[in-house]
């Protein structure tokens, strides 16, 4: 069962849902294109960005084209753009990557933000909130 996360430091404005989604992610280049995408899995999702478990490093500033699957199914993958801000090695396969959401169109980000708003909701005993 997900978990929702308070933070106590003063660089985490928002609440954390720990649950696992498939993101699959490209990094852009100077010239805003994309290598091929891999795939990773979230945790600690919030508002303004998530952590990835990534397959390989990333290096801090790197820009990542994302396609989140919010329900594992086409119709709900929403699309972003975000940033490296931190890295942590865990084994040679594998890697904790802060990811902060720098853009997201406006009807991704209501997608996104219901999906959050309802898992969160469903912790707490909460009501359903759905935007589609």
């Amino acid at each position: 069962m997900p978990s929702v996360q308070t933070a106590a430091s003063d660089r985490r404005k928002f609440a954390r849902l720990d649950i696992a989604l498939t993101v699959a992610y490209a990094i852009t280049d100077e010239a805003g294109n994309p290598s091929e995408y891999a795939e990773a899995i979230s945790g600690d999702i919030s508002a303004g960005g998530f952590r990835l478990m990534t397959p390989g490093p990333l290096p801090n500033g790197a820009i990542l084209e994302l396609e989140i699957s919010m329900n594992g199914s086409e119709e709900s993958i929403v699309h972003a753009s975000g940033e490296v801000v931190w890295q942590q090695k865990i084994n040679d396969q594998s890697y904790e990557t802060g990811t902060v959401i720098k853009y997201i169109e406006e009807d991704d980000k209501k997608i996104f933000m219901g999906f959050v708003f309802d898992q969160m909701s469903r912790l707490v005993g909460g009501p359903s909130f759905n935007l589609h």
